[in-house]
C-alpha cells in the first residue's frame, strides 16, 4: 500500500512536467517543392520561419511563443509551417524572398507568392495580431503594396502601410514613403502629427528631417522634451554606426556613410565622438585593414569609450580583425587590444571567450601560408 501511494504521488508530480504545451508543427529545411505540394494537398497557406540555432530571438519565438496553445492551434490549423535554419535551401529561399536578418517570418500562398512578412520577436498576442493581418486579403503586406501602387494616399491608409513596412523591416521602402509624406516644408515637423510620424517611422539618421531636427534640437527640446528628442537621435545614429562597423559590406561604398561621417565630424553633439570611434575605422573595413587597425588604436588611445563600453569595443574590434582579415600588419594590433583587455576582465565566460580570440589571432599570425 505504501509503495502504491509513493508511485501515485510520483505520477502527480511528474504529470505537469510531461504534459507539454501544444506547439507549432515546424518541419525543418524541406525542399520547397515539397512544401508547395503539402500546402495544396492540405489546402493551407505556407508559413516559413527563417532563423538559426544560435539566434537568441529565434530561440525565444520557438520555445516561448510557438509553444503557446492559442498560437500553435491558430498556425497549425491554417498553415504548413517550415523552419529554415541551415543549408542550401535556406540560402536559396533567403535570396528569393530577400531575407537578410533573423528571425524573419513569411506567409505565402499555395503558389509561393509572398503575402506578408514579419521580422523580429514579439509576444504571443502580437504574433497572432500579425498573423491575422497576414491572412487579411485587404490589409496584408501584398494588398497594401498594391493599394499604394494604385495611388491610395489617404492618411489613415498610409499610417497602416507604414506600420506594416516597419514590422516587415522594409526600411528602404518605409523611408521612401516617409519622404513622400514629409515632403513638405521641414517646419511642419514642429506640428505634433508630423512629429509623431517622424519619431515612429523615420529610421534614416542622415535624412533631411533627422538632420533638421539635429541642427535645431534646442527648439525641438522645448516643443517635445529633451529626452524624447535625444532618444530619437541617439537610437538611430548608434544603430547606424554599429551597422557600419559590424556589417558584412564595405561601408565606403555607401554614400550615406560619408554623409554621416562628415556630418558628425562637424557637430558638437556630446555623443558624436563615441559614434566616430566606430565610424572612422569603418571607413577602411574590407579595403585597408592596417588603416582600420590604426584608426581603432587611435580611438582607444583617446579614451573616448569608458567602462563596459570600452571593454566591448576592445573585444569586438579584435574580433573584427580576426574574423575578416589575414593582414599580418593589422593582426598584431588586435593582439595588443586583447592583451590590454585581459587583466581588466572579471567575468569567467568573457575571459574564456577573449582567451580563445587571442589563441586564434596567434594562429593566424604564426600561419606562414
Amino acid at each position: 500500500m505504501k509503495q502504491f501511494f509513493q508511485i501515485f504521488v510520483l505520477l502527480i508530480i511528474l504529470y505537469p512536467a510531461q504534459a507539454q504545451n501544444r506547439k507549432v508543427n515546424l518541419k525543418e529545411n524541406l525542399p520547397f517543392k515539397e512544401v508547395l505540394s503539402m500546402a495544396k494537398q492540405e489546402n493551407k497557406l505556407i508559413f516559413l520561419d527563417f532563423g538559426s540555432l544560435t539566434c537568441t530571438p529565434c530561440m525565444y519565438l520557438k520555445k516561448m511563443i510557438f509553444t503557446v496553445d492559442s498560437v500553435a492551434d491558430f498556425i497549425n490549423e491554417r498553415f504548413v509551417s517550415v523552419d529554415y535554419n541551415v543549408g542550401a535551401e535556406k540560402k536559396r529561399l533567403s535570396d528569393l524572398y530577400g531575407v537578410d536578418s533573423e528571425p524573419v517570418l513569411l506567409i505565402l500562398d499555395q503558389q509561393g507568392n509572398l503575402l506578408h512578412r514579419m521580422v523580429g520577436k514579439c509576444d504571443g498576442d502580437e504574433l497572432l495580431k500579425r498573423f491575422r493581418q497576414g491572412l487579411d486579403p485587404v490589409n496584408n503586406l501584398s494588398a497594401q503594396e498594391k493599394r499604394y501602387a494604385k495611388g491610395d494616399r489617404e492618411p489613415e491608409f498610409l499610417l497602416a502601410y507604414l506600420e506594416t513596412l516597419r514590422i516587415a523591416k522594409y526600411t528602404d521602402k518605409m523611408n521612401n514613403l516617409i519622404k513622400s509624406v514629409l515632403a513638405g516644408p521641414l517646419e511642419q515637423l514642429k506640428e505634433k502629427p508630423y512629429w509623431e510620424l517622424f519619431v515612429k517611422y523615420n529610421d534614416d539618421p542622415v535624412s533631411r528631417e533627422m538632420l533638421y531636427v539635429f541642427d535645431n534640437r534646442e527648439e525641438f527640446y522645448k516643443l517635445f522634451g529633451k529626452g524624447i528628442v535625444e532618444n530619437k537621435i541617439d537610437r538611430h545614429f548608434s544603430a547606424k554606426a554599429s551597422f557600419y562597423i559590424y556589417g558584412h559590406k564595405p561601408p565606403a561604398k555607401d554614400s550615406a556613410f560619408y554623409k554621416m561621417l562628415n556630418y558628425l565630424r562637424k557637430t558638437d553633439y556630446p555623443k558624436a565622438s563615441e559614434w566616430l570611434a566606430y565610424l572612422t575605422p569603418a571607413e577602411y573595413k574590407f579595403t585597408n585593414w592596417e588603416n582600420m587597425a590604426k584608426a581603432i588604436d587611435n580611438a582607444i588611445s583617446f579614451n573616448i569609450l569608458k567602462g563596459k563600453q570600452r571593454e566591448m569595443y576592445l573585444k569586438m574590434m579584435a574580433e573584427q580583425i580576426l574574423w575578416y582579415s589575414t593582414n599580418k600588419t593589422a593582426l598584431p594590433y588586435a593582439l595588443k587590444w586583447i592583451d590590454t583587455l585581459m587583466p581588466e576582465l572579471t567575468n569567467q565566460d568573457t575571459i574564456k571567450s577573449v582567451a580563445d580570440t587571442r589563441k586564434k589571432i596567434k594562429q593566424k599570425l604564426d600561419n606562414k601560408g
